[in-house]
C-alpha cells in the first residue's frame, strides 16, 4: 500500500498577503490505518513571522521547536489553510504523514516559500 502527502501552495508570495494552502493525504487503497500529519518549519526563529489557520478559523500553533501536529487525519482528504508571512525571506516547511501509533514515516514533502516585500512582483519562468 502506498501513502502520499502533498502541500499545495504558491512558492512565491509577498509580505502580509493572505495565501491559501492545502495539505492533502492520500492512500492508493482503502485503509483504516490511523494517521497524523506533522508540519515543521526549517528555522524556528521564523515562527513569529508566520500566521497559519485552518479556513474554519482555528489557529495552527507551533511548539517551541517549530512543529505542529494534526492528529487523527483522515486519509484521502485535504486540510484548507490560510497563511500570512510577515517578513520577507525564504521559509522551508516539511510536511510528514505518520502512523498515529508507531510514528512510522509514511511519506514527506519539503516546500520552500520565497516571500518578497509588499509590492514586489516575482517573474515566473
Amino acid at each position: 500500500m502506498s501513502f502520499c502527502i502533498r502541500l499545495k501552495a504558491p512558492l512565491f508570495t509577498q509580505v502580509n498577503y493572505e495565501e491559501y494552502l492545502q495539505i492533502c493525504t492520500l492512500s492508493t487503497e482503502e485503509t483504516t490505518r490511523d494517521t497524523k500529519v506533522l508540519v515543521s518549519i526549517g528555522n524556528r526563529d521564523q515562527l513569529q513571522n508566520v500566521d497559519f489557520e485552518f479556513t474554519s478559523g482555528i489557529p495552527i500553533e507551533f511548539n517551541s521547536v517549530g512543529v505542529s501536529v494534526f492528529n487523527e487525519v483522515i486519509l484521502n482528504t485535504c486540510a484548507n489553510i490560510k497563511g500570512i508571512f510577515k517578513k520577507p525571506g525564504e521559509y522551508i516547511f516539511t510536511v510528514a504523514l505518520l502512523d498515529q501509533v508507531s510514528n512510522e514515516l509514511l511519506d514527506e514533502e519539503i516546500a520552500v516559500f520565497k516571500v518578497s516585500p509588499s509590492g514586489h512582483q516575482h517573474k515566473h519562468y
